[in-house]
C-alpha cells in the first residue's frame, strides 16, 4: 500500500464538508485594525483549482479595509450584521453598496473597493475567483500557515 502524503499535489482535493467551528478556527488574514478573514478553502490547503473561499469579520468600529481588484471577481453573503462598501471605477465614480443579513453582493473585477465601518458587528461569507493556482504568494506567512493544515 502507498504513503499517504498530505504534500503531495492534488493530496485534499476530495469532496468534504467543513463545519462552521472548523471555519472559525482557521489562521486569522488582519486586513487593518478589527477587519480579518478566516480562509477555509483554498489552493494550499485543500488544492482547490478555481477559487477561495473565507469568512470575514468586521468589529463594529474596524478601520477602512481598502483593495484594488484588478483580476478576480468576488462576492459577498452577509451572515450577521451588515456590509458598507465604497466602490470605485476606472472613471473615478463612486457608489455605496450597504447589504444585510442574507443579502449578497457581487464585486466584479476592475473597481476599487473599500470595506467602510458599518457600526455594528458584521460577518460575511465570501468567494473568489479565479484562484492562481500558486496560491496566496503576496502573503507567504498565511499561504505557509494554510499548507501547513494539510493533513
Amino acid at each position: 500500500m502507498p504513503t499517504y502524503d498530505p504534500q503531495a499535489r492534488n493530496a485534499q482535493r476530495y469532496p468534504r464538508v467543513t463545519s462552521r467551528e472548523e471555519m472559525d478556527t482557521m489562521p486569522r488574514l488582519p486586513f487593518n485594525t478589527g477587519i480579518g478573514t478566516a480562509i477555509f478553502l483554498s489552493t494550499e490547503k485543500d488544492d482547490a483549482r478555481h477559487f477561495r473561499q473565507g469568512i470575514c469579520y468586521q468589529e463594529p468600529d474596524h478601520l477602512p479595509y481598502h483593495w484594488d481588484q484588478t483580476n478576480f471577481d468576488e462576492t459577498h453573503y452577509v451572515i450577521v450584521g451588515k456590509i458598507r462598501l465604497r466602490c470605485e471605477d476606472g472613471s473615478g465614480r463612486i457608489v455605496y453598496l450597504e447589504a444585510a443579513a442574507g443579502e449578497h453582493i457581487f464585486c466584479p473585477a476592475g473597481f476599487k473597493y473599500t470595506l467602510e465601518t458599518s457600526g455594528i458587528y458584521t460577518e460575511f461569507f465570501w468567494t473568489s475567483s479565479p484562484s492562481p493556482s500558486y496560491g496566496l504568494i503576496e502573503i507567504p506567512e498565511y499561504s505557509a500557515a494554510l499548507r501547513a493544515m494539510r493533513k
